[in-house]
């Protein structure tokens, strides 16, 4: 099959020599705000070190600072700054109102439901998103757009609207809309809190942000376009249809997200930027836009290489591979089928007491497959076929409701069992999609993990919603629940053929999470080794540190990188003189902390020839590749929302 790779990428053409501008000395972060307020017409003001360049955007601005040229072909990135601003103006100016910058976002049009309620009081909108890059073509970086869209949603009218139509808004949360100092920039709105009561005009925040006012008027107020909030309104004006509402809404983001509908707007977007002619940047300066760059047109499109799909190994001889993890567990099963115990595992089920019956329906299923009309699903042979096991003990616990006093009973009930008989191998616990947004202290779900963990029984979640599931996604979903609870029973499933090298090759993932009491209070970001693989996916350890603070982030990950290739290097026995090879995955960019940590740590190492990787893969960055010519696998191109006709590319930082 042929391929038409397209880049979402429009190369500048600078025309110019010269880029003019002033400095002076930068003291403190405030001082940079404050200019930029003041100045904000006449100048694009950045900071480079120690020092603020202020770049003017008219000839006449008055100096406030030391004048100075540059080359500008020496000194592209300070094209930036100023045609973020000149495209500001440009999109302003042809009522494309700009939401934020970086990326720049402009709102557009308004997507109707044809709920005529729903609508009002929901805007699905497309949003336009373009970030100023460099990409390197043909061996030098060039300067260009990166051009996107989204679907945003937006609760459109205020709480005052809403109190006015009935709507219960105790407990939601909430946002306020505030103006900015920029009049080409749309009113920004801040999370402040959760609504309490309502009482003369004004909603009383039961938790809120510190600066925040605890009285705030309802026109000032609008809701956080959250799944739960939408669903919340939908539930209000559109009653029984509220599901349709919701399916419409799905539809309109699908449709507006998938390779080939994100391609042609894309391509609109971009024509008619571009076909406003050449953008003046200074006197004398300017930048006209590029067309998108894609593999048959353009000299200087960047080479792809197409990465080789992994083979999964399911035994020691590597006899057993497959290509696709899935096929290879139902023809073989896993990788430590032959020597996995424990072979009938005594799980705990905590549920809500209404929803005992269509639970133990779902773990029928789990346990011994999925048919339909006879037919075998993937997921046929059910737990127990796939992965080899006689049996497994499944003993419910039920919860009065699905509240965290009840959940933290339940578990506790659950613990004392399993201390005073057979300890339980692994808990299963039914929860709600809603409850993930509740502070930890009332979430059922991690107040029973908590219960759990802390006598070192493992535990898994299971949507009540995933119940509901047609039977040929039910498949898939059951699928992936057997891998996770094989897993966290000790198994191996698979792993990864590679070729052997003469070093040892050991994988540490670090790990880090925000913990708080709420969503509107300090939040303290703690740290982690959090598992060790060998190279070819097979698990050593894990939770082997203890989580800290950022700020002893630097010592921790001395202490466990330490403790980590001690325990390590007995369990795989180096010996002296062997080469070893650490390659950190970690959660953020690597910077001169985790390098001095490293430098500290391999100190007691010095008998082994010791190398070390540090590999951060970015989430979200907004490059983007088109293959015109693809359907994506299995139809996704056309069907799914991030399909073969359209993928965002990888990206990854090895230092």
């Amino acid at each position: 099959m042929g391929r038409r790779l397209q880049l979402n990428f429009t190369p500048l053409l600078v025309h110019g020599d010269v880029i003019r501008l002033q400095t002076l000395p930068f003291t403190d972060s405030q001082q940079l705000h404050d200019l930029r307020n003041e100045h904000q017409t006449q100048f694009a003001i950045i900071r480079r070190a120690d020092q603020i360049v202020a770049l003017p955007l008219e000839p006449g601005a008055t100096p406030i600072g030391q004048g100075k040229q540059v080359s500008a072909l020496e000194h592209t990135s300070l094209i930036r700054p100023l045609l973020e601003q000149r495209l500001v103006s440009l999109l302003s100016a042809n009522r494309r109102p700009v939401a934020r910058y970086n990326p720049i976002t402009t709102v557009g049009r308004i997507l109707p439901t044809e709920f005529l309620d729903a609508d009002e009081h929901i805007h699905l909108q497309s949003r336009v998103l373009i970030s100023i890059r460099s990409l390197k073509l043909q061996g030098s970086y060039v300067l260009g757009l990166l051009w996107d869209i989204e679907i945003q949603k937006t609760c459109a009218t205020s709480l005052a609207v809403l109190s006015e139509h009935g709507v219960c808004l105790d407990g939601l949360v909430v946002e306020r809309e505030t103006p900015v100092e920029d009049v080409r920039m749309l009113p920004q709105r801040r999370l402040v809190g959760r609504v309490g009561g309502i009482a003369d005009g004004k909603a009383r925040l039961s938790e809120r942000f510190m600066s925040v006012e605890e009285l705030l008027p309802l026109g000032e107020l609008y809701l956080e376009a959250s799944p739960e909030n939408i669903r919340h309104l939908l539930q209000h004006f559109t009653r029984n249809a509220s599901g349709r509402a919701q399916n419409k809404i799905d539809e309109i983001v699908f449709e507006n997200s998938r390779g080939r509908s994100r391609m042609e707007h894309i391509t609109r977007i971009s024509d008619w930027v571009r076909g406003l002619g050449a953008i003046g940047l200074q006197e004398g300066l300017s930048v006209s836009i590029g067309s998108l760059i894609n593999e048959k047109d353009s000299p200087v499109f960047p080479r792809f290489a197409e990465g080789s799909t992994p083979t999964y190994v399911f035994d020691a001889g590597t006899l057993k591979s497959e290509t696709r993890a899935a096929v290879g567990l139902t023809k073989f099963g896993p990788y430590s089928r032959h020597v996995f115990t424990p072979t009938r595992p005594n799980i705990c089920v905590i549920c809500d007491r209404a929803r005992r019956g269509q639970f133990e329906l779902f773990l029928r299923k789990f346990r011994d497959g999925l048919t339909v009309d006879g037919k075998s699903l993937p997921f046929g042979r059910g737990f127990l076929g796939i992965y080899g096991l006689q049996d497994i003990t499944l003993t419910f616990v039920e919860a009065d409701g699905f509240t965290a006093d009840a959940y933290h009973a339940a578990a506790s009930k659950a613990v004392r069992m399993s201390a005073e008989g057979t300890p339980w191998h692994l808990a299963l616990v039914q929860t709600e999609r809603e409850s993930r947004q509740l502070p930890p202290q009332r979430n059922p779900y991690l107040v029973a993990k908590a219960a759990f963990l802390s006598n070192q029984i493992p535990t898994q979640f299971i949507a009540f919603e995933t119940f509901a599931m047609a039977p040929g996604n039910l498949a898939y979903t059951l699928s992936n629940l057997a891998l996770a609870v094989y897993a966290k029973l000790g198994g191996i499933p698979w792993l990864i053929k590679s070729d052997k090298g003469i070093a040892h090759e050991v994988v540490i993932g670090l790990g880090s999470a925000a913990i708080g009491e709420s969503r509107f209070l300090k939040r303290e970001r703690i740290v982690g080794i959090t598992s060790v693989f060998r190279g070819d996916g097979g698990y050593l350890l894990s939770n082997l540190s203890n989580a800290v603070p950022m700020e002893k982030y630097g010592e921790a990950l001395t202490d466990s990188l330490q403790a980590t290739l001690h325990r390590v290097r007995s369990e795989m026995n180096w010996i002296k003189g062997d080469s070893v090879r650490v390659i950190v995955h970690a959660f953020k960019p690597m910077r001169n902390t985790e390098i001095e940590s490293v430098k500290t740590a391999l100190q007691e190492f010095a008998e082994f020839d010791l190398q070390f990787a540090f590999l951060h893969v970015k989430q979200d960055h907004p490059y983007l590749l088109f293959d015109a010519d693809s359907v994506g696998i299995k139809g996704r191109g056309r069907k799914h929302r991030y399909g073969g006709s359209m993928r965002r590319l990888a990206t990854t930082k090895l230092c």
